[in-house]
């Protein structure tokens, strides 16, 4: 299927960044009796005001405000810990990188990740050539869906075909197209056309789809197109209220006179009138109506962007509501973030997969991201982590219980350093199971000595 909605995405951009026709102007509506030079006077000096940008990271940044809990083992550990830090030569990490991603799918509908290899290199390295070099290893990246051009699917929904522009080496402004299917790789530039072939058995791309869709449709529309929308209607009535302001909002100050004539007055002069005149200066402005009816609708329609992106209490709604409307709320907030971050966590495994895959070394891999988002306290979860280690479940269930503290207490956490206190936490377990052995022998010991010899009984 052909990417037929270009104008679509851009206009999703724009709205998310504040950038392109809401910068020039572009998406302000010309009234019809409106002069070219009024209009392009309108246009200058309209601002935007953004609701679509954070209704969207309010869809994402809950889910990537603590690191997931990765683990991984087997011989394609290591190799996977240096992709997993830079995953793109840039130094992005996995997190920045599905995050970016997410960021996307949310905004779109859909994002894909390409993962791919420098050509030149053989297949079948041996694991040592891929640890001594980061370059030999693959890299990932997310694709503009701006920029993809086709997605061919087969009757199950996997990708068969994958075509998208990039910015030639060297100049930006040139695009090349490049193809991909499960056999290999096409690139067409202005220097001519390459290709290649691979045994990965599958296109080397991952889609993450914002919410279930149909699987036969590679660019399932954004559940923002709506509030994007609004947000235009939004940009339309504050440049019109803006309108009115500049051009209504100053009173005009009326007095009899025969010979009506132009005078200046302002507030550095004063206008003197006879004491005998029965008709003293006055002041008369144009009804406020128009200004406060879209001065409302401007407020009516911010309350329904709220509404339409389920995040009126995350957003700074002032609409005041019961206890149990708010708890429905926040419990459909909190799905909604769960649910993604369901769809953010299969797409980062087939990640991992995709890197087993290209570097035919096995790999271990799981990863868990957030799915309870409730408000809840830093204090009530230290007690609720005693607790749980108190039921005496084991190593391994303490270390779980560990992890979840560390999440919920430094949330702030580099991936680094938490690996490194989750190794310093089992270390100290390792070190508590040897302290109570050495004690139990000590204890046998003394028993042993006290004790009296077999032939003889106590006293003797």
């Amino acid at each position: 299927m052909r990417n037929d909605n270009h104008s679509l995405y851009r206009m999703l951009e724009d709205g998310y960044f504040g950038i392109g026709g809401f910068i020039d102007g572009e998406y302000l509506t010309k009234h019809p009796r409106e002069s070219d030079e009024k209009y392009a006077m309108r246009r200058h000096l309209a601002y935007y005001l953004n609701y679509l940008a954070p209704c969207v990271n309010a869809h994402v940044s809950p889910i990537f405000k603590t690191l997931a809990q990765r683990d991984w083992k087997g011989p394609g550990a290591s190799i996977w810990e240096s992709f997993s830090k830079d995953t793109d030569f840039l130094g992005t990490q996995i997190q920045a990188l599905m995050k970016k991603a997410a960021i996307s799918a949310k905004l779109n509908g859909i994002s894909y990740i390409v993962m791919d290899r420098a050509e030149g290199l053989d297949e079948d390295m041996r694991v040592s050539d891929l640890e001594e070099n980061r370059r030999n290893l693959p890299y990932a990246y997310v694709v503009d869906i701006n920029a993809v051009e086709e997605v061919t699917l087969d009757p199950f929904g996997r990708i068969l075909k994958f075509v998208f522009l990039e910015p030639e080496a060297g100049n930006e402004h040139v695009f090349a197209k490049r193809t991909m299917t499960a056999d290999g790789w096409e690139y067409i530039s202005s220097k001519g056309r390459k290709s290649g072939t691979w045994n990965l058995g599958c296109v080397p791309v991952i889609p993450l789809a914002a919410k279930a869709h149909k699987t036969h449709n590679p660019f399932p529309p954004s559940e923002f197109l709506s509030i994007l929308k609004t947000n235009v209607a939004i940009y339309n009535m504050t440049s019109w209220l803006s309108d009115i302001l500049v051009n209504q909002t100053f009173s005009i100050l009326t007095f009899p006179s025969a010979e009506p004539e132009n005078i200046d007055i302002g507030t550095d002069n004063a206008l003197a009138y006879p004491p005998e005149s029965s008709h003293e200066p006055s002041f008369i402005a144009p009804p406020d109506g128009p200004a406060t009816i879209l001065a409302n609708q401007i407020a009516l329609l911010q309350q329904e962007i709220y509404r339409m992106a389920v995040v009126v209490n995350v957003t700074g709604s002032s609409k005041l509501q019961s206890g149990m409307a708010k708890a429905w709320d926040y419990e459909a907030t909190n799905q909604i973030l769960s649910d993604f971050a369901d769809q953010v966590e299969a797409a980062e495994m087939k990640l991992a997969k995709l890197f087993e895959r290209w570097t035919g070394v096995a790999l271990e891999y799981t990863v868990n991201y957030p799915n309870d988002f409730k408000i809840s306290e830093v204090e009530q979860e230290l007690l609720n982590a005693e607790t749980a280690k108190g039921l005496s479940f084991g190593d391994d269930f303490n270390v779980e219980v560990f992890k979840r503290v560390l999440t919920a207490y430094l949330p702030e956490l580099t991936s680094d350093s938490f690996d490194k206190l989750v190794e310093s936490y089992r270390q100290q377990q390792a070190e508590e199971k040897l302290d109570i052995i050495h004690e139990g022998m000590n204890n046998g010991e003394e028993g042993s000595e006290g004790a009296a010899p077999n032939n003889q009984t106590p006293g003797e």
